[in-house]
């Protein structure tokens, strides 16, 4: 065999192996590419799909945490709105805040005035009621008020209705009789 017919059959055998490799290409990678294509869009998706789960799982948690903070504000509500009218109670805050605060209670006076009912359109909402205390003490004007200022922050509402201040005696300057009204709420049925 000639040099070359020799290098000519080596050309033909080269391109019939190129041939051979496109049609194996196109036989058999090309239909397993396009199955690994599908395969990596299926990942993404499901990906996808997990970080949407783990962003709805985490908001989830985060509305149980604040559902519990919500359980936590619903007795904090209960103790400043009691469901009852706890007179007792009150009667104890106020004699307490008076005492620690410097005055003396001469008497407490409770009434309870009629209850303001909810509107007929909002059946959901219960009447609020209200307790009036009359107290009268004895003490200074500082004294008086450190015990309106503990009232004011006090976990249970007290609102000042009335305030008439009373000098003891000409002797003692320092020392008043103080008559207060204090309203307090609570939710009745």
């Amino acid at each position: 065999m000639k040099h070359s017919t020799k290098r000519m059959f080596s050309l033909l055998m080269s391109a019939v192996f190129i041939i051979g490799a496109l049609i194996v290409f196109s036989s058999f990678i090309k239909p397993i590419y396009q199955t690994i294509n599908e395969k990596r869009s299926d990942v993404n998706s499901k990906e996808k799909v997990l970080v949407d789960t783990q962003n709805t799982i985490d908001q989830v948690q985060g509305l149980l945490a604040n559902y519990k903070n919500l359980e936590q504000l619903q007795k904090d509500i209960s103790l400043s709105l009691p469901q009852d009218q706890s007179i007792a109670s009150a009667l104890y805050q106020l004699s307490a805040l008076a005492l620690n605060n410097g005055l003396s209670i001469d008497s407490i006076n409770v009434s309870e005035p009629s209850i303001m009912s909810a509107s007929e359109d909002n059946s959901l909402l219960k009447g609020i009621g209200t307790i009036n205390f009359a107290l009268k003490a004895v003490g200074n004007y500082e004294a008086l008020g450190n015990f309106l200022d503990k009232i004011e922050t006090n976990i249970r509402v007290f609102d000042l209705a009335t305030l008439k201040i009373e000098k003891v005696s000409e002797q003692s300057s320092n020392t008043f009789n103080f008559n207060i009204g204090v309203d307090t709420y609570h939710i009745s049925d």
